[in-house]
């Protein structure tokens, strides 16, 4: 039988006429409204820039949560800098008491990341970061819109990250801000014309992958198959593989992180387009989408959502689901082409086994589906049918077994 890993909807946003569409209430704040803005290509190099702004120093510690990905830890070692990793909560929040004793001498700075969107207690971080001089590095990297007793997630940080391309329909695209720092001396430059036409070129091909374009589709694929021929012959060998193809599973996780580029900002096309778009859809289209994911999963057996109650401030990266066994259940999902996000399935090779189990379990346990603004009806309802006749059936053969057994 042919096992198919190609997903049959779209992971991450995709452009379409529908993106431009404004919507009443149009006043709708993100990250870029925290404070000043440099942008760059991807959400490592923002981490990247900051610790260099901050002048970060051979040895100096910067406390990152034992529930991570790789590329919160990369930046720190092309810094010189060393990780120290703290434990986390079952809900996600910081383990406020655990960070009180993993604070010493060379401790600088501290990342706070706001989990698949949904935001940490920042009053009591910032106190926290305050007492003990540390730098706070706000990693907006899930939660680019959203807020915290009435300021954009972003604003509390010394610094803080953003990834546009988890929530615009772009390739490629990331920030880094600041309400507290002046980034005039964290400037970026042009990537040149290779890396605007890449951009470009992958935001159409995505597009045309899920049919979003109408009747310009047929069009513009001819157009892209004359792209790939002339391309195979004239691209550069600095040209970076687009973000929607990245897979954490290469390399045991590791990013290709390339500090070469965290001068370098992302494309004026996808300034351009996070300029454009409505926000106002964004946010309402993510809300409405979890609350469904809520309602068609929130019931089964053999898995839990991680978040059962969507606050009015918070706007959703993606939909988490804790699995009771996710060995079983992986390779199925990608059998039947459910797109599955995996943040956190690679943790640090460096750091101390056993530190944090619940780190350790969300690392294996913890799948996030997409629940963007770009799923239309059809896509969310077969999306939800594939993982309920899916978990259904897992938990019916365990049961079966257990009472064979």
């Amino acid at each position: 039988m042919h096992q198919s890993l190609t997903e049959k909807i779209p992971k991450q946003p995709v452009l379409s006429i529908a993106s431009f569409r404004k919507q009443e209430n149009a006043s709708v704040e993100c990250v870029l409204d925290a404070g000043e803005v440099q942008y760059v290509n991807r959400g490592s190099l923002a981490l990247a820039l900051a610790l260099q702004h901050m002048k970060l120093a051979p040895n100096d510690e910067v406390l990152i949560p034992a529930y991570h990905c790789v590329a919160m830890v990369e930046p720190v070692l092309w810094n010189g800098g060393n990780p120290r990793f703290y434990r986390i909560h079952e809900d996600t929040s910081l383990d406020m008491s655990d960070l009180e004793s993993r604070v010493n001498q060379f401790s600088r700075a501290m990342i706070a990341p706001h989990y698949f969107g949904f935001h940490q207690n920042m009053e009591v971080i910032r106190q926290f970061c305050d007492r003990h001089q540390l730098v706070l590095i706000e990693d907006c990297a899930h939660a680019f819109f959203g807020s915290y007793a009435g300021r954009p997630l972003g604003y509390y940080g010394d610094y803080a990250i953003g990834s546009a391309w988890k929530f615009f329909p772009i390739d490629e695209g990331a920030c880094l801000v600041s309400s507290k720092r002046d980034l005039s001396d964290a400037c970026t430059t042009h990537g040149g014309l290779f890396s605007e036409f890449k951009s470009f070129s992958n935001t159409l091909e995505y597009a045309l992958q899920y049919d979003r374009l109408g009747a310009v589709n047929p069009a513009l694929r001819g157009l892209m198959r004359v792209k790939d021929r002339l391309w195979s012959v004239i691209k550069p060998e600095t040209v970076q593989k687009p973000i929607h193809d990245l897979d954490s599973s290469a390399a045991g996780g590791m990013t290709g992180f390339d500090g070469s580029r965290v001068r370098i900002s992302c494309s004026k096309w996808s300034r351009w387009v996070i300029g454009a778009v409505s926000r106002m859809r964004i946010v309402n289209n993510r809300r409405e989408n979890y609350k469904k994911l809520l309602a068609g999963l929130g019931d089964l057996p053999g898995c839990r959502p991680l978040f059962g109650i969507l606050p009015e401030e918070v706007v959703p990266h993606v939909f988490p689901l804790v699995m009771d066994d996710p060995e079983v259940v992986f390779p199925r999902l990608k059998r039947i082409g459910v797109p599955v996000i995996r943040f956190g399935e690679y943790l640090w090779g460096g750091m101390e086994k056993g530190l944090c189990h619940v780190s350790e379990d969300y690392s294996r346990r913890i799948f996030q589906f997409p629940c963007h603004q770009d799923l239309n009806d059809a896509e969310l309802e077969w999306m939800i049918a594939r993982i309920r006749e899916l978990m259904l059936a897992v938990s019916s053969t365990s049961l079966t077994e257990g009472s064979a057994a």
